[in-house]
């Protein structure tokens, strides 16, 4: 009798501790499921945000720019705004972001008063430093090409002859991202 009584406390033991383990494996269980969902859940409130107010990108910098009709000798060239994210300050474009520009030059111009006389124009992205330079021997200017430029350079348009000149456009646009930008409140 003692035999089947110890044989009966060992099979209790072993039911015991397989007991244990089924009770452990579902805690386990229990505590993964709820991690799980607080991952979901948290996923979800992420995904909804981001979707009720969407990140700000910023926009692509780019501009074209108009000239006036008439072009004084050695004078920047009165540019206004024509369209575009950037702006145009005191007769040039200011820039706030390093990077690529591609830089175009457009337009038809008629040099004043002297006959096969070329008219130079040049475009400038600091005192004395050129990024284009054209000399017109016929009436249109079509004229492209790319600059590195920095922030607070300043683009502008000179002109060496006196000339008319019609739709004459400058345009720029950033080539590279926009990583290297000055943000609108650090522009004033």
């Amino acid at each position: 009798m003692e035999g089947m009584l110890e044989m009966e406390a060992q099979r209790l033991e072993e039911q015991l501790e397989l007991e244990r383990r089924q009770v452990r494996r579902n805690r386990l269980q229990l505590v993964s499921a709820v991690a799980q969902w607080i991952v979901l859940l948290s996923c979800l409130v992420y995904l909804g945000l981001g979707f009720l107010h969407p990140p700000t990108t910023p926009k692509s910098q780019w501009i074209e720019v108009a000239a006036t009709d008439y072009v004084p000798k050695e004078k920047r060239i009165n540019i206004s705004w024509n369209r575009g994210t950037m702006n145009v300050s005191n007769l040039s474009i200011p820039i706030y972001c390093d990077g690529f520009y591609l830089v175009s030059l457009k337009g038809a111009i008629k040099v004043m008063g002297q006959k096969n006389v070329s008219l130079s124009l040049k475009v400038y992205k600091r005192s004395q430093e050129s990024i284009l330079r054209v000399k017109v021997t016929e009436e249109v200017v079509d004229s492209v090409t790319v600059s590195e430029m920095r922030y607070k350079d300043e683009v502008y348009l000179e002109a060496y002859i006196d000339a008319n000149y019609k739709d004459l456009t400058l345009g720029l646009f950033l080539l590279t991202p926009r990583s290297y930008c000055v943000d609108d409140m650090d522009k004033m």
